[in-house]
């Protein structure tokens, strides 16, 4: 599954600072304007996207085996608009089950109709406007047509100009070979390559659409974390070794350096050879690099404290039995806080989904969190996790914890918020 790296000096020998598009992605100028001088623009809707999910196949990726695909195609269409801007959907169903979507990590209002189920046969118009900027990703609701492909990214765009010259997604996916290792598409390509300002940075957008908890390395020059399951970290923090776990529906952005030169390797770290994912090939003029970490993304409205003396303190066990107990975990009044702890007896880790809030992992010790927001919590093997949150949108959400390596639901239960 290894190809060739290309050198910059062979493939882009002498090439000035170049103007890129395509399906890879595309280096924009940078913008010097005063944001005193030139306000932001006001949030427009995006252009109507239409998703039509139906049977397909791609044997030379997925295998012989049937797919339920979104227009065809692998993954499906990324779907991109501006902070506080509205989405606009039509869905429309030819599959013989009905498809409802989950849209990882984007606080919705309850009852939105973007949460919706749709009847085979039918289609439905789906609106909703993000709150927050960050990479995100949809995907059918039930697990098994998820596990089929059934997805896509969403980038929500900040409301100014972009941060980085170079921004590019990387929606990984895994399907299982006959035999031997996974095979690991990245925006339905494998190994694709896109490039990035000799000497600068990129901004890489990576969506683990797998069932599998990865360890990426990202073979360059120094990266930063800037971002987490699409909130922005309020100090951007290098990379040790380039490394990161991703947990299954998990979202990290990085910040990668390039140099003037040799290409940048983004791969997975497995007990064997590693597998390359894709690669990143500088372009234009070199110079001296940027050093230190970048500037922090502009934050999203989120809590500034979270208080946990009179906080409702919840256990979830997670275990073989996803449905034992009763469905709902309870109801807390919005703005009250939530301690909620996560205790895996299984022998696998588990990837946690908290639908409806943002939360922080607390300290295992004390009541201190760190320094970052989580939709998509990993809890380890035998471990036990906690998180916290303030309650702040009134509904019934949903929490869903699937094992690592299978994805098999092993926790699946609703929490409500009242106003």
């Amino acid at each position: 599954m290894t190809t060739p790296i290309p050198s910059r000096r062979t493939v882009l020998k002498g090439a000035a600072a170049l103007s890129l598009s395509g399906a890879a992605g595309a280096l924009v100028p940078a913008l010097a304007q005063s944001p005193a001088a030139v306000p932001p623009p006001v949030p427009q809707a995006s252009p109507p996207v239409t998703l039509t999910a139906a049977e397909g196949s791609l044997p030379e990726l997925a295998g012989p085996g049937p797919l339920a695909l979104f227009n065809g195609g692998l993954p499906g269409p990324v779907l991109r608009v501006k902070k506080g801007g509205a989405l606009n959907v039509s869905l429309a169903n030819g599959l013989k089950e009905s498809v409802a979507l989950t849209w990882q990590g984007v606080r919705l209002p309850a009852g939105s109709p973007a949460l919706a189920a749709v009847a085979p046969g039918k289609s439905a118009s789906l609106s909703l406007i993000p709150t927050d900027a960050g990479t995100y990703w949809y995907h059918a609701t039930s697990p098994s047509l998820a596990r089929r492909a059934l997805a896509g990214a969403l980038v929500v765009e900040e409301a100014g100009p972009p941060a980085y010259a170079a921004d590019h997604l990387l929606f990984i996916q895994s399907f299982p070979p006959e035999s031997g290792m996974p095979i690991f598409p990245v925006n339905g390509a494998i190994s694709p390559t896109f490039q990035g300002p000799a000497s600068g940075r990129a901004r890489l957008r990576l969506v683990n659409a797998t069932p599998l908890f990865l360890r990426l390395k990202i073979r360059g020059p120094a990266s930063y974390a800037i971002a987490v399951d699409g909130q922005p970290v309020s100090e951007p923090f290098e990379l040790k070794d380039g490394s990161i776990q991703i947990a299954p529906g998990g979202r990290v952005d990085v910040a990668t350096t390039l140099d003037d030169a040799d290409a940048t390797i983004i791969e997975i770290e497995t007990t064997q050879d590693p597998i390359r994912l894709a690669v990143v090939t500088p372009v234009g003029a070199g110079g001296t690099p940027p050093a230190g970490p970048p500037a922090p993304l502009p934050p999203n409205d989120l809590p500034a404290e979270i208080p946990l003396k009179d906080a409702l303190r919840i256990e979830l066990p997670i275990g073989d039995k996803p449905g034992a107990g009763a469905a709902s975990l309870g109801t807390v009044k919005a703005g009250k806080s939530v301690v909620l702890t996560l205790v895996n007896s299984l022998d696998a880790p588990v990837s946690v989904y908290i639908a409806g809030h943002p939360v922080r992992l607390l300290d295992n010790v004390y009541d201190g969190w760190r320094p970052w927001w989580h939709d998509t919590v990993p809890v380890p093997s035998k471990s036990t996790v906690r998180v916290a949150f303030r309650a702040a949108q009134p509904g019934t959400w949903s929490i869903v914890g699937q094992r690592g390596g299978d994805g098999e639901i092993v926790v699946s239960k609703t929490y409500e918020v009242t106003a």
